[in-house]
């Protein structure tokens, strides 16, 4: 015996639930709900369409971060290879110049991988999922 499919109008205006099955929902195209992204190296997400769903300022705060390790990680990498000359090994009391440098590059990498998470999060957030 065959269960009968409900009949609920929960249709949306993006053409997904359908009567009879069409092409139309291609126009609006599948996407991903998600919690948290999954990003690419460049730090873009590496979701479809992606729907940010659960509580917004959870997923505001994971982005934040997630997008600023990120940024911290990349501005360290590129770095690396600088280094200050041959070390004596005597030290000093005065901050290393690269350090101090290198610190203000991941901040100021941070603050701006934070403003990308906080504009993604408030397009894409839809609520809590119910």
């Amino acid at each position: 015996m065959a269960i009968p499919q409900k009949k609920d109008d929960t249709s949306t205006p993006s053409g997904v639930l359908q009567e009879k099955p069409d092409a139309k929902a291609a126009e609006h195209g599948d996407h991903d709900r998600i919690v948290m992204a999954s990003r690419k190296p460049d730090g873009s997400m590496d979701q479809i369409n992606a729907e940010f769903i659960g509580d917004k300022d959870t997923a505001l705060a994971a982005a934040k971060e997630q997008l600023a390790v990120q940024a911290v990680s990349a501005v360290d990498v590129a770095a690396r290879g600088v280094s200050a000359g041959p070390d004596d090994g005597t030290g000093s009391s005065e901050p290393d110049a690269d350090v101090k440098a290198l610190k203000e590059a991941q901040n100021a990498a941070a603050k701006k991988a934070e403003a990308q998470a906080e504009r993604e999060v408030n397009e894409l957030h839809r609520g809590l999922g119910d």
